[in-house]
């Protein structure tokens, strides 16, 4: 009875290792196919300003998760979507602004409750308003982040933010 239960945790230990080592050479193969185009916009001077090389991976990484997702579900027969323009290349403009929070959440993820989000808006409220106070010279003598943003968060939502 022990030889057969050692025998059965044997094998599933086998399948684990082999599920493992299949998922690390998928993520291998990632890394490189994201090293080679990373390479290749590096030496053709299109890496977007401000753009590192982690960055570039984490995005990289989540195109061909999508790419691998699309290839292993067949097409649904939808209505044709308008072609989007190619981006333009980077310019000294301030950066993009970052997706709407109230949008859909990634695969996996749970959504934000209104709470969140108006916490999220508070935090980015504050963080402006530190910035430029800081920068006007106006924070109290050895007030830190911490104690401003508590100040702020009560101040904003006492006044309904």
């Amino acid at each position: 009875m022990v030889r057969r239960s050692f025998g059965i945790g044997s094998v599933f230990f086998a399948l684990a290792v082999l599920c493992g080592a299949a998922s690390a050479n998928a993520q291998a193969d990632v890394m490189k196919a994201c090293g080679a185009e990373w390479q290749k916009l590096k030496a053709d001077g299109k890496v977007q300003a401000g753009q590192t090389w982690k960055s570039y991976l984490a995005d990289c990484r989540k195109a061909k998760a999508a790419t691998a997702e699309e290839d292993a579900t067949p097409p649904e027969p939808t209505k044709a979507a308008p072609a989007t323009a190619a981006k333009p290349a980077a310019t000294t403009a301030a950066p993009a602004k970052p997706a709407a929070p109230t949008a859909a959440p990634a695969a996996g993820e749970k959504q934000l409750t209104p709470g969140q989000l108006a916490a999220r808006e508070r935090i980015k409220k504050c963080g402006a308003e530190w910035t430029a106070a800081k920068e006007a010279g106006k924070i109290k003598a050895g007030q830190k982040w911490p104690q401003y943003w508590s100040e702020c968060n009560k101040r904003l939502k006492a006044a309904g933010q």
